[in-house]
């Protein structure tokens, strides 16, 4: 019997303007929450750019943040798992990325800081342009991250890099280290969490929380920020969208997120 279901949102839940919920979707999770299953968003942005989301879909309980740095119960309002890197990493990895031509993100209480000389190098023209408008009204500006955030745990790093010579670069360095896990969700970014922090983790954690066995779970993701949840979780799908490793870790294989892949696939057993 399923118990939660836990959902991706960029390439999962979201339609491919990464700003909408389809109406199928909706009803599908509406209808499971009916009956009692629990929904969650697992995602690798921070709560403070989830709202629209959440406005779509009013029965979200649960959001894993920031590839599972933390779960934020939204009924009792307040958090319920944490897992997040310390000020000592954080600042070290800032220290290599800061002289290179990447765009750099750090999330830390559930916001996303950008440093004001990096922002020109987002990648606008990759994304639909009322997504952005969204992702840069969450986002805090501020002249040095180092002086905006010294001293804090740091949920999160999100890079875009555009050169692909960096971008190659920056990837074989930050996988060499040992206390970091490097992972991507979407084209030209590489995304850096503690170690042991993951989908997966917060998952677990949340679940263990709640009471929920793994097998009682079900998961959807498209990217490989998701293997670890759907390796977790008792009915993990991949995304008709989905890449080669996420459809290997999964039992199952819905339809795209262009095609409510979401609703197809918990109809399957809810």
């Amino acid at each position: 019997m399923v118990k939660l279901i836990a959902l991706d949102m960029d390439g999962t839940l979201m339609s491919p303007d990464h700003t909408t919920v389809s109406e199928e979707n909706k009803k599908a999770l509406w209808e499971a929450h009916d009956k009692g299953v629990k929904i969650a968003i697992s995602t690798g942005r921070t709560l403070s750019l989830v709202g629209n989301v959440c406005e779509q879909v009013p029965e979200i309980d649960y959001i894993l943040f920031s590839n599972g740095a933390g779960v934020y119960d939204r009924k009792a309002d307040k958090i319920i798992y944490s897992n997040t890197m310390s000020w000592e990493t954080a600042h070290d990895i800032l220290k290599y990325l800061d002289d290179k031509p990447i765009f750099i993100e750090m999330y830390a209480n559930g916001r996303s800081h950008v440093q004001k000389d990096k922002e020109q190098l987002f990648p606008f023209e990759i994304f639909p342009r009322e997504f952005i408008e969204s992702l840069f009204c969450g986002m805090t500006i501020c002249e040095s991250l180092e002086k905006e955030l010294e001293g804090q745990n740091i949920e999160k790093f999100t890079t875009f890099i555009i050169d692909p010579a960096v971008f190659r670069d920056t990837w074989d360095y930050l996988s060499s280290l040992d206390n970091l896990l490097v992972t991507t969700s979407i084209d030209l970014s590489i995304e850096m969490t503690k170690k042991e922090t993951h989908k997966g983790d917060a998952l677990s954690g949340m679940c263990k929380v709640l009471g929920i066995d793994a097998s009682e779970c079900m998961a959807f993701g498209d990217a490989n920020n998701d293997l670890s949840m759907l390796e977790f979780a008792g009915y993990s799908f991949a995304m008709g969208n989905a890449s080669e490793e996420c459809k290997k870790a999964a039992k199952y294989i819905t339809k795209s997120n262009a095609e409510s892949g979401v609703a197809f696939g918990i109809k399957q057993f809810i």
